[in-house]
């Protein structure tokens, strides 16, 4: 995996709250059922990244062959990933201990 290499600019941006989304946002997360996130029943946290709105629900630490160990050796350091192709993904890493914020970086081998 030494040709792993994973891209950022280290900037911590915020979390956004489910309910701080537009209207035509949600659209995008026909999954979430946005009258239990409401209520207060559910929640569902997102984040920006290169003009895209991401749902940290969608992000794994232990997925595929993976799964039960956490992620690759090669990502050590970073809290979750989400593929995007066969030969990339997106990671990120919270900062601090409220995770209100993170360090988002694209993954390219």
């Amino acid at each position: 995996m030494s040709d792993v290499k994973v891209i950022t600019n280290n900037v911590p941006r915020n979390t956004i709250d489910g309910w701080d989304l537009t209207a035509a946002e949600r659209t995008e997360f026909d999954y979430i059922d946005w009258r239990a996130v409401e209520a207060g029943d559910e929640s569902a946290t997102f984040f920006r990244y290169r003009g895209r709105l991401y749902d940290l629900g969608e992000f794994s630490a232990s997925y595929g062959i993976t799964a039960g160990t956490g992620l690759p050796n090669h990502l050590t350091g970073w809290d979750g990933y989400m593929s995007d192709s066969f030969f990339s993904a997106v990671v990120v890493r919270f900062v601090g201990t409220d995770m209100d914020e993170l360090v988002v970086g694209t993954v390219l081998s």
